[in-house]
């Protein structure tokens, strides 16, 4: 659990540092993709990247 917090709180401070530098930045990045769908996936080297199970 303690690397899944780190993961968040580095995250976080990844966007702040990001926003303060860049006020625009994630309002510019959410209007140049708009996808028809969310993937949500796992890599897993056994399974071929060609082959969804």
């Amino acid at each position: 659990m303690r690397h899944l917090k780190q993961l968040f709180e580095n995250n976080e401070r990844w966007a702040s540092e990001t926003s303060r530098a860049d006020p625009d930045f994630f309002s510019r990045l959410s209007q140049l993709q708009n996808p028809q769908y969310l993937w949500i996936g796992c890599s897993d080297s056994r399974v071929p990247a060609n082959q969804i199970t």
